[in-house]
C-alpha cells in the first residue's frame, strides 16, 4: 500500500495529524496544519515533512494524531451537545 498525505480528506484516509510548523523564534508566527493520511506512523510523517518542507521551516512538531473514527465520534458529540442548546 502506498502511503498518502494530503491537506484535504480523501477516500481511504485513516488518520488526521496536526503539525505545528515553526519559521522563526516568535511563536506567533507558528502555523498549524492538518494532514490526512492512510498511515498512522509518526516516523513516516516526519520523513515526509523533512523531505517536503521549505527552507523557511526551522522546526516542526506533530502534536496530535486521531483516527477517522475518533474524529467522527467527536463531531457527533459536539453536534448532539449543540443541538440541545
Amino acid at each position: 500500500m502506498e502511503i498518502k498525505y494530503s491537506k484535504e480528506q480523501f477516500e481511504g484516509f485513516t488518520h488526521r495529524f496536526i503539525v505545528k510548523l515553526k519559521v522563526d523564534n516568535d511563536w506567533r508566527n507558528d502555523t498549524n496544519i492538518h494532514l490526512y493520511s492512510n498511515s498512522d506512523s509518526y516516523q513516516n510523517l516526519e520523513d515526509f515533512i523533512n523531505e517536503k518542507k521549505s527552507e523557511k521551516v526551522i522546526a516542526f512538531d506533530i502534536f496530535h494524531r486521531a483516527t477517522k473514527e475518533q474524529d467522527e465520534m467527536a463531531s457527533k458529540l459536539i453536534d448532539e451537545t449543540l443541538s440541545g442548546i
